[in-house]
């Protein structure tokens, strides 16, 4: 659970930062083309980029300089669950019911346009559905559907207009987002970049449909309509809400600086991978408690060593032991309820015996998961000790342990 958290919030603040680049740098400018692109891209990045687990190397912690570090152990729960509903799983319920919900009402949408648009004429690239006693003009995928009600002059300057979101099918744009939407509702941002996203297209179809007709006129038809918004809100209207905008869009003149701000988001993308994207393996010990950890153990350089000739080993070796961890070691009850997930980073020391001793949890992620690993150490067969010139020695080493909800 606390990896969906983390997917949804990385997700959400990497496409709020991409979305305040655009309202900032690039919502007042012509390329209507590229900021097309830049929506949808943001939206298919900020998807991508949380899933990305990039290690890099930093600065390391005290702990992670000379320290004896095991392959990470996941532990999964395989065991099924019976008794009262958790919270997790209720919630997890209430979010997918309602996003089947609003998957139902898009596909209802998109159906009812497909059938309405079966009654359309082919008229080259694009089909023709005429309504009648009706003054309304709006474009699904490549068919036009426009009242009967309009004028010829006015109707010639409107297919104009709607061709070119047909043959752009920028529907598919809409639909798109109105898919993603529905599955990840809970991000306020998708609704900002739906509405970016029509108003974008509107532009964009002017800019191409005024170059067929006189400016004047054509910024006439639009400001002297009664505003409307049709009902099925994967179509593209003619009339709609942000009409003055797009007067002013059209009377606009392209801006030289449109070029170098076309540069940034290629280095903004680049830093959001950077921070949300990559994970700094030895940054995962450098918290004051790490730190403390490491002076208790330093106290004790002259007997307790980090580097050995002959590393400690289980008996039958890792593999095996790693064996006998995942059979032994249960996943807290506690922890399944919360959906607590995450990585538990345990030092011990191998005495001179084998046996392993002084378990100390460097970071753990609570909810009974740290006690848990303390247990199974203690609970550890003798290894073989680690040697120096033939001489058995105690070592100390780190063992993470992943505990993750399946």
């Amino acid at each position: 659970m606390n990896n969906v958290f983390n997917y949804f919030l990385e997700s959400g603040l990497c496409l709020a930062v991409l979305s305040l680049f655009f309202l900032l740098a690039l919502r007042q400018e012509k390329a209507f083309s590229f900021n097309r692109f830049y929506l949808l891209a943001s939206v298919v990045f900020s998807l991508i980029v949380p899933l990305l687990h990039l290690s890099i190397n930093s600065i390391p912690s005290p702990l992670a300089v000379g320290t004896i570090t095991l392959d990470a152990l996941e532990i999964s729960n395989t065991e099924s669950t019976t008794g009262a509903f958790s919270s997790v799983e209720l919630l997890s319920t209430i979010y997918i019911l309602i996003a089947t919900g609003l998957l139902i009402r898009v596909v209802s949408k998109a159906m009812g346009l497909w059938v309405m648009s079966r009654t359309a004429e082919l008229y080259g690239d694009y089909r023709l559905c005429t309504l009648p006693n009706s003054r309304e003009a709006y474009t699904f995928v490549n068919t036009i559907f426009i009242g009967d009600d309009l004028q010829t002059r006015e109707k010639e300057l409107i297919l104009s207009h709607e061709k070119v979101h047909a043959g752009e099918m920028h529907s598919i744009d809409i639909l798109f987002l109105e898919i993603i939407s529905a599955l990840l509702w809970i991000n306020p941002i998708l609704y900002f970049i739906k509405k970016m996203a029509r108003v974008n297209h509107e532009y964009l179809a002017d800019a191409q449909a005024v170059h067929a007709h006189d400016k004047d006129h054509y910024i006439q038809i639009l400001a002297v309509h009664t505003l409307k918004i049709h009902g099925f809100e994967l179509a593209h209207s003619f009339y709609n809400s942000s009409i003055l905008n797009r007067i002013k869009m059209i009377n606009q003149q392209n801006k030289q600086t449109m070029k170098i701000k076309q540069i940034l988001p290629f280095t903004l993308g680049l830093a959001l991978v950077l921070v949300f994207g990559c994970e700094d393996i030895n940054q995962e010990l450098s918290d004051q408690s790490d730190i403390e950890a490491a002076q208790t153990i330093s106290t004790y350089a002259d007997e307790i060593f980090d580097k050995v000739e002959d590393l400690p080993m289980p008996r039958g070796g890792m593999p095996s032991f790693y064996e006998w961890v995942g059979q032994n070691m249960k996943y807290p009850v506690q922890a399944k309820e919360a959906g607590v997930e995450g990585r538990v980073f345990v030092q011990f020391v191998v005495d001179e015996s084998g046996k392993l001793t002084d378990p100390t949890v460097l970071k753990g992620i609570g909810a009974g998961c740290d006690e848990e690993v303390i247990r199974i150490i203690k609970e550890a067969t003798n290894w073989a000790p680690g040697k120096i010139e033939g001489n058995s020695v105690k070592v100390k080493m780190i063992l993470p342990i992943t505990f993750k909800l399946s």
